[in-house]
């Protein structure tokens, strides 16, 4: 049934029917043609493809004056964790992880070699992961020194390494702290190709994307537009954290499974698997510079007290939530049952979309001590 419903390796040009190369699946199987008609290539073996297809690419735009986009996307070290059968037991640990640790760089390695080699002197080269770790196991987790998982929105679930390469441009040895996602390299990309981003999608009605041209910090010119930064889970109108300058408020502590969260407490990171938990109306502060990890909680504690930082959270949030009603966002990639609908949410659902077309969303400060 998994074969009847899914797709394999895809191939095709802009504008033409793409088609199928070969299944996937995760045995060690290289066999992308049987019989004259398309095969099945195993999760170890993939990455190979990836770099030919890459390197031959490579070539052919090399051979043209016009900027050219490639966006490379290895298995490795996705789960499940499963070297090509070269680099087994190449890692100084000889486990799988690390196996596939090596094969990755490897891989990096030879295409970046043929960047050299084609146009490296004009060429951005921009290295990044998606999300942060899935879930909290041996050896390859990977939020360290953050907190939490992928589908929390903690900083271990949505910080991620990047590096970004182009000599001549970009000055070696160099580090930035400014507030910059994902979402800016779409607007970076056209910067520095000389494009401009469509103003229409497929159906001629009008896009805005939320981007923002981060070429000035690469290059050192200048600072990032960006002061503020919202994190959400899969179905969240609303962020469940938001970022305004240095400080933090956590208001849906999703991954804790309902547990007590306090500043020096640990998380089960649970992440996407756990429970939703809103404390809106006293979230976590946390100032992001000092305390990445977000361990101490300094909304009021002993020793210092930072509610006002809710007004400068307040103002950015509202902003946002007025978007939604001038942008529409397009609906879920997939819709799950969560709950039945209760009746008190289907008469809601007018008086909600009228309260955001109005005055937005207020968070309420506390009252009291």
């Amino acid at each position: 049934m998994f074969q009847k419903v899914t797709r394999g390796a895809m191939s095709g040009n802009a504008g033409q029917p793409a088609r199928e190369e070969f299944k996937i699946n995760g045995q060690y199987v290289n066999t992308p043609v049987v019989n004259g008609k398309e095969g099945v290539v195993g999760i170890p073996f993939f990455d190979e493809y990836v770099e030919k297809a890459s390197l031959d690419y490579l070539d052919r735009a090399g051979q043209s004056n016009e900027p050219f986009f490639m966006s490379i996307n290895f298995m490795k070290v996705h789960q499940p964790n499963m070297p090509a059968p070269e680099f087994e037991h190449k890692s100084l640990s000889k486990s799988k992880y690390a196996d596939s640790v090596v094969e990755l760089d490897t891989r990096i390695g030879r295409i970046m070699d043929k960047i050299r080699q084609v146009g490296g002197g004009n060429t951005l080269v921009f290295y990044t992961t998606d999300n942060g770790a899935w879930q909290d196991v041996y050896p390859d987790a990977g939020y360290t020194p953050f907190r939490g998982t992928k589908g929390t929105v903690r900083e271990g679930g949505n910080r991620v390494p990047a590096m970004a390469w182009w000599p001549g441009r970009i000055a070696p040895n160099t580090k930035n702290h400014d507030i910059l996602g994902g979402l800016d390299l779409m607007a970076t990309f056209a910067s520095v190709a000389s494009t401009k981003l469509p103003e229409k999608d497929r159906e001629g009605q009008p896009i805005v994307f939320d981007s923002h041209d981060m070429s000035p910090v690469l290059f050192g010119t200048g600072k990032s537009t960006r002061n503020e930064w919202f994190y959400f889970t899969e179905d969240e109108l609303s962020p469940g954290a938001a970022r305004v300058g240095n400080y933090k408020a956590v208001f849906n502590l999703r991954g804790d499974d309902g547990a007590a969260t306090g500043g020096l407490a640990v998380d089960t990171n649970l992440g996407w698997k756990g429970a939703s938990k809103y404390v809106a109306t006293v979230p976590q502060i946390f100032d992001l510079w000092q305390d990445p990890q977000e361990r101490y909680d300094i909304f009021m504690n002993n020793y210092t007290e930072r509610t006002w930082t809710l007004v400068t959270m307040n103002e950015a949030t509202k902003k946002l939530m007025k978007t939604y009603v001038q942008y529409p966002p397009r609906k879920l990639q997939s819709e799950v049952y969560t709950g039945p609908i209760t009746i008190t949410d289907y008469e809601r659902l007018q008086t909600v979309r009228e309260m955001l077309a109005k005055e937005g969303v207020n968070l309420a400060l506390p009252t009291g001590n």
